[in-house]
């Protein structure tokens, strides 16, 4: 009996370690049909310092996916427009892993993680997005794999403007 209780003790804890938190697309119902204003701010890859630019947003949920329309003001030729599925059952966030979903004092805080190259060394990148009613932020820290240097690769900050 002791070994039937332990065994199942064990896989329950073994879950509970392994357990991730989820997403869904209601988690980003505040951000629906918004535009937003703020700034990129990224390390340059060739002098290593802060570089801000000008940034809009709008974001939009439509058929299962989040929406995004980003405009540079001073470089509009780098505007882009992308889409991102909520998949696995909310474990993914497109091709990024869901690592924390969690709400504090009405702000949304979620992590997400892949791996890639940042500057043509592998490594490990983690997205948190934050936001609530008026402010977004989304932050890229980069992890390289080779000599454990972490740093902020990039961060958006946006206000709400409708």
């Amino acid at each position: 009996m002791k070994n039937i209780l332990f065994t199942i003790s064990a896989i329950l804890f073994s879950l509970i370690l392994n357990a991730q938190d989820s997403i869904s697309l209601s988690d980003f119902e505040t951000l629906n049909n918004t535009e937003w204003e703020g700034k990129l701010t990224y390390i340059d890859y060739q002098s290593g310092e802060p570089t801000s630019i000008d940034t809009k947003l709008q974001i939009n949920i439509e058929s299962n996916k989040i929406k995004y329309n980003m405009q540079y003001v001073y470089e509009p030729n780098k505007n882009n427009k992308s889409s991102v599925q909520i998949k696995k059952g909310g474990t993914f966030y497109g091709n990024e892993k869901v690592i924390s979903n969690t709400i504090k004092n009405e702000t949304r805080t979620i992590v997400t993680s892949y791996e890639g190259k940042d500057n043509g060394e592998k490594a490990t990148m983690y997205i948190t997005r934050e936001f609530d009613e008026t402010n977004l932020t989304i932050s890229k820290k980069v992890i390289l794999k080779n000599t454990g240097k972490s740093l902020i690769r990039n961060t958006y900050k946006f206000t709400k403007t409708n």
